[in-house]
């Protein structure tokens, strides 16, 4: 059986605009369903591309049954119905050929126009267009560039960054199939091959132009020309064009999923290349990235702000090349802030989806008086780089396993639930969940919009949102959350697991409802980062030594070893300083002390001596591991 497997599906609704992952695709005659099926022009009808308009990039696309939805850079929306679409067409060009294109609307121009700065219009590959490839002028092709799929193998990407300056991934290259478990541009060779229910003809070798040396996340130029400059010293051809993937047309129709095994049934003699490009650093012939430490300090570079509501952003990062997350949904992310010349250090829970691993978001509710929240509102702007420590947290533990989920948040609490609601639709997940969120007004409703989409995308997901201050043209639920509504709205309760985030009194009356209707104990799974269990006010304060590595002082009993490691200028990574996140985790290795939160501690971390330094004071002279 063979080794190689397909490890990325990805389509590109509107062309040159940003991709959607997924996990599995059914394949027409003219590629992935949906893939390149729209395109933006000029008046005159020629192509608009990335190329020429490098922000195109960054708008987000979002399938639904009856159409799209595209999502600004600015975060505003956009909905494409197909029903709504002009009959009229218009004759466009796509290098060169010639294409009947279907007319999208004068409204959708010019929302687009706007966006863009200038003129153009939205056209899709309707019912009278017709387009066929070159090579293989019995195949159809929408919008795409020539062919109807590409293909790249991880190996190929991981040979290139070997030799190239600057890394780069695969988003580069908007390819639609990513396979893996093969040797460096092994499908160089390949002439037929056999995915899920489709074969495909693999027809000509991909040429690559200089819209793949556009960062995908940022809309800049990647530096020193990469990754072109390299493949020109390695993969030029005859022609002087510079080929990275291989052109492939499907010879059926039908489904095929990551994971799922390629085939070869055919090989050919591959192309020959000159090969000046010497390789410069190790990627262990694997493509496999380093993986981002739970203690490792990195930069992230902020690369968009999206106002959700009138008091919450959404701040989005970009990951250092080379590096993985492989953070679980539910998981925090902790930022060092540049506050008043000190460094103060927040946890956010991740609100993007670790199924769309080009970046990684948070989403932030200004707080009244609230230092972080406030310093990242009026200051963090596109461009900006902060220093974080991987996600990390036990939240996520709710999501496990195949039991009915129910999601229960309010106000901000609802960004774990968004990662968790994003990731379960984007791998089609069969889980059974029910997302309840409760806001003041619709208009404190964060990501209202996307949640319903994910709806209708999802068979297996409902969305229940109930306001405590709705105003009068509210038709949905009302009232803050109650016994009343639990039971009316789900009957089945006690069988689900279920997950609570928001403030303390809503989480306190959640867990209270959910418990009377006959909840188990350890079904309920909370987040919360409330203020540290105080010091008892009768215990007598004496003084201690402190020994954190080489470093020893003298201390009291009654200060945490953060606050007194601080100020020492003992920097200990932290989060919510509240007992509760684990990111100041350290090593009790002689002496006592207070603990006064082990929520995040193992049993294991336990038996080890592991303590919070946030939430524990020393009893007698310590030694801590750091």
């Amino acid at each position: 059986m063979s080794d190689i497997q397909l490890s990325g599906i990805n389509t590109f609704p509107i062309k040159s605009l940003g991709g959607i992952s997924l996990s599995d695709a059914f394949v027409t005659e003219s590629g992935l369903s949906f893939d390149r099926r729209f395109m933006l022009s000029d008046p005159e009808g020629e192509l608009l591309s990335a190329r020429q308009v490098p922000s195109m990039l960054l708008f987000e696309t979002v399938l639904r049954e009856d159409g799209l939805e595209v999502i600004a850079p600015d975060g505003d929306h956009l909905s494409l119905r197909y029903p709504d679409f002009f009959q009229n067409y218009h004759q466009v060009r796509v290098w060169g050929t010639e294409i009947n294109a279907q007319h999208c609307g004068e409204w959708l121009d010019e929302w687009f126009s706007e966006k863009l700065g200038r003129e153009c219009q939205l056209l899709y590959f309707g019912e009278q267009s017709e387009r066929v490839t070159s090579r293989r002028p019995d195949k159809p092709v929408a919008f795409a560039d020539g062919y109807p799929l590409l293909v790249i193998s991880e190996a190929s990407l991981a040979d290139l960054n070997s030799r190239a300056s600057t890394q780069v991934n695969m988003d580069h290259f908007r390819t639609n199939l990513v396979v893996k478990g093969c040797e460096a541009f092994a499908e160089d060779s390949w002439k037929r091959i056999r995915i899920g229910e489709v074969e495909f003809e693999i027809v000509k070798d991909c040429s690559r132009c200089v819209l793949t040396t556009i960062d995908p996340k940022t809309g800049q130029p990647v530096p020193a020309g990469e990754p072109i400059k390299t493949l020109a010293n390695y993969r030029k051809g005859e022609d002087n064009e510079v080929y990275f993937g291989q052109n492939l047309v499907p010879l059926n129709e039908g489904q095929i999923k990551q994971g799922d095994t390629v085939e070869v049934l055919e090989v050919k003699q591959p192309a020959q290349y000159p090969d000046n490009a010497p390789v410069i650093r190790d990627t262990n012939d694997s493509n496999s990235q380093e993986t981002w430490a739970a203690t490792q300090q990195v930069d992230l570079e902020c690369i968009r702000r999206i106002d959700e509501t009138r008091d919450v952003v959404t701040f989005r990062f970009a990951v250092p090349q080379g590096l993985s997350t492989d953070y679980i949904a539910g998981q925090f992310l902790t930022l060092m802030l540049p506050i008043n010349g000190e460094t103060v250090t927040r946890c956010y829970t991740v609100s993007s989806s670790p199924s769309r691993s080009a970046d990684i978001a948070i989403t932030v509710k200004r707080v009244t008086d609230g230092i972080a929240s406030n310093w990242l509102h009026d200051n963090l702007q596109v461009g900006d780089k902060l220093p974080a420590l991987a996600p990390q947290g036990e939240f996520h533990e709710g999501n496990t396993g195949n039991k009915p989920l129910l999601l229960l948040s309010a106000g901000s609490g609802i960004t774990p639930m968004l990662s968790i609601a994003r990731e379960l639709t984007d791998r089609n997940s069969q889980r059974d969940v029910v997302f309840y969120h409760q806001a003041r007004t619709e208009a404190d409703l964060i990501c209202e919009d996307e949640l319903l989409w994910l709806e209708r995308q999802n068979p297996n997901l409902k969305i229940i949102f109930s306001l405590s201050q709705p105003d009068d043209d509210w038709q949905g639920i009302k009232g803050r959350i109650s016994r009343k509504q639990l039971i009316e709205l789900i009957p089945d309760l006690p069988e689900r697991t279920v997950m609570c985030c928001g403030p303390e009194g809503f989480m306190d009356h959640a867990k209270t409802y959910c418990r009377q209707l006959g909840l188990a104990e350890q079904q309920w799974f909370e987040e919360s980062f409330g203020a540290p269990p105080g010091v008892d006010p009768e215990a007598e304060k004496h003084s201690v030594l402190l020994t954190f590595g080489e470093i020893s002082f003298a201390g009291d009993s009654q200060t945490t070893l953060l606050e007194q490691a601080e100020d020492q200028g003992i920097m200990i990574p932290s989060g919510c300083r509240a007992g509760v996140c684990g990111a100041c985790k350290v090593t009790l290795a002689s002496g006592h002390a207070h603990r006064q939160s082990e929520i995040p501690l193992s049993e294991d971390e336990k038996a080890r001596g592991v303590v919070l330094a946030c939430s524990c004071t020393p009893e007698t002279d310590v030694v801590i591991e750091v």
